[in-house]
């Protein structure tokens, strides 16, 4: 697999160096949430999903309940618990060449090779990379938008990509690392919605007749059993 490690490493290098710009310089860490930009950012889904559990109908409503289940465990229990099994270096850490947020250098730490041609510099200073939680957060939350309302995957999906994008730009991540994060993420997000549907199909209608008679549906577009549509 080293031809894989040399391709991922290669373009990389094409993303983070042969690309840099001072438009993208500053673009990038925008959207990577730095400085006060992830602040901002929490603040305004915050806002937006209290809006919609406000003010919203029972489709806005669920798909915000959805979102809280989803993005959080994505981040906490999946995305952190693969970081630390798989422990990939970040690639800052091991390029001495590689620009993270517009700085060569930053992070690198050399290898010490001892007696028995073990680095013992690998995990000095190292902050795990593989998979990128912002990937995964992204395309989590496009998928879960885009089973209550596709028309907001013209508007994700560019956002998820482009965020994605900026990761491997700044430094922080191989372009591996976004690609399993964005097919981690949608996936959790998938398998997550035909869960609780299911889930909502069996146990509803068995012990909870009348809430699942008003509410047949949890996840209305999967189409699970005998659903109807949620307005």
């Amino acid at each position: 697999m080293h031809w894989l490690q040399t391709l991922d490493t290669n373009l990389f290098l094409f993303i983070n160096r042969s690309l840099a710009n001072p438009f993208f310089d500053w673009l990038m860490p925008a959207l990577s949430g730095s400085g006060h930009g992830k602040i901002a950012c929490i603040v305004l889904g915050i806002l937006a999903g209290a809006t919609l559990l406000c003010f919203g109908n029972q489709r806005a409503r669920l798909c915000v309940l959805m979102m809280v289940i989803v993005v959080p465990t994505n981040d906490g229990w999946i995305c952190n618990m693969l970081k630390h099994t798989i422990a990939r270096p970040r690639p800052f850490v091991t390029l001495s060449e590689a620009r993270v947020f517009g700085t060569v250098g930053k992070g690198y730490v050399p290898p010490e090779i001892n007696q028995s041609g073990v680095d013992m510099a690998a995990n000095r200073g190292s902050r795990n990379s593989m998979p990128s939680s912002h990937a995964a957060n992204w395309f989590a939350a496009t998928m879960v938008l885009c089973l209550f309302c596709r028309k907001s995957l013209w508007l994700m999906l560019p956002l998820a990509l482009a965020v994605s994008f900026s990761r491997v730009y700044n430094g922080v991540h191989y372009p591996s690392d976004v690609l399993a994060g964005a097919i981690i993420g949608a996936g959790y997000a998938a398998a997550m919605a035909v869960a609780v549907e299911s889930f909502w199909q069996w146990v509803g209608e068995k012990w909870f007749p009348h809430w699942h008679a008003k509410l047949p549906s949890l996840v209305p577009d999967l189409k699970i059993g005998k659903t109807k549509s949620v307005e």
